[in-house]
């Protein structure tokens, strides 16, 4: 079981360091962004969440060097979340809009997908520049939901509850959560 999810994350960012260095070494771009994506979940998990801003940008301009466009695009992913985490929201729905129009396949389960779109609903919510996010508009929510995503679900969520206390979302919000926080 890896370092990070036995407890041991300031462990672990010692070794994915070593990782994202020994892969620049040897000159495996795919690796090194690989690694670094992994780096900036590190490093946000212990609050660092602007060098997991930069890991990510790292990770992104790598991706784009090998035009390896699902690496790029999970990097983009993982950047627009750990800027939203840090509450710089427009640079995270810029970033989660760039995301967005990379390929989506409809009618599948899109991870990345789903949590794009509920960074874009937050920013929504909780801008003074934006209309705030409508109760009806749940396709993150339950496109996470469907796939089993809770994480996802919880962050879709939020954001709706911050447009309006509204019941339903609250109780699906506590299910998911439940989900989450329940050891199997």
């Amino acid at each position: 079981m890896p370092e990070a999810h036995l407890g041991r994350t300031p462990e672990a960012l010692v070794h994915l360091e070593a990782a994202s260095t020994l892969a620049a070494r040897a000159g495996d771009a795919f690796a090194e962004a690989n690694a670094l994506i992994v780096l900036a979940m590190a490093q946000a998990s212990l609050g660092g969440l602007e060098e997991a801003a930069h890991s990510c940008e790292r990770a992104v301009d790598l991706a784009r060097q090998i035009s390896d466009r699902r690496m790029e695009r999970l990097a983009t992913q993982h950047l627009a979340r750990h800027q939203a985490d840090a509450g710089h929201w427009h640079q995270a729905l810029a970033t989660a809009t760039h995301a967005l129009a990379f390929e989506h396949r409809p009618g599948t389960t899109d991870i990345p997908h789903i949590l794009l779109l509920a960074i874009k609903e937050k920013h929504c919510s909780d801008s003074e520049n934006r209309p705030r996010a409508s109760p009806s508009s749940t396709s993150p929510a339950r496109e996470a939901e469907s796939a089993g995503y809770d994480d996802g679900a919880l962050r879709a969520l939020t954001a709706l509850l911050r447009a309006s206390a509204n019941p339903e979302v609250q109780a699906r919000y506590d299910a998911a959560l439940t989900r989450l926080t329940t050891p199997t």
